[in-house]
């Protein structure tokens, strides 16, 4: 994926440009990465493409959850022990202030 600094973002035309030649753009700034650009045709509806976007990052996360889960163990938890930590867990929230 091509690099794109904060700062380029004043160049709006040869932002188009590098978007429909690249078609995403990885922006920087100080050379830290802060957001992905996606370009979008005239026959793609943009909420379809977001969509998209956020349905793929929640099958990230759920595979990083699962990755932590099976390296320390808490995969291999028995149910009742996984009913206890909710019992628990609901417990404690039920009795927070609002």
């Amino acid at each position: 994926m091509k690099l794109i600094a904060i700062k380029d973002l004043k160049q709006p035309r040869q932002l188009k440009q590098r978007l429909l030649a690249e078609k995403e753009l990885l922006l920087t700034s100080d050379g830290q990465p802060v957001a992905i650009l996606v370009s979008v045709d005239a026959t793609e509806d943009p909420e379809n493409v977001l969509r998209a976007i956020r349905d793929s990052r929640s099958r990230l996360a759920l595979s990083r959850i699962r990755e932590t889960a099976s390296a320390s163990g808490a995969s291999r938890l028995p149910l009742a022990e996984i009913n206890r930590e909710i019992s628990a867990t609901r417990k404690a929230r039920s009795t927070l202030p609002e």
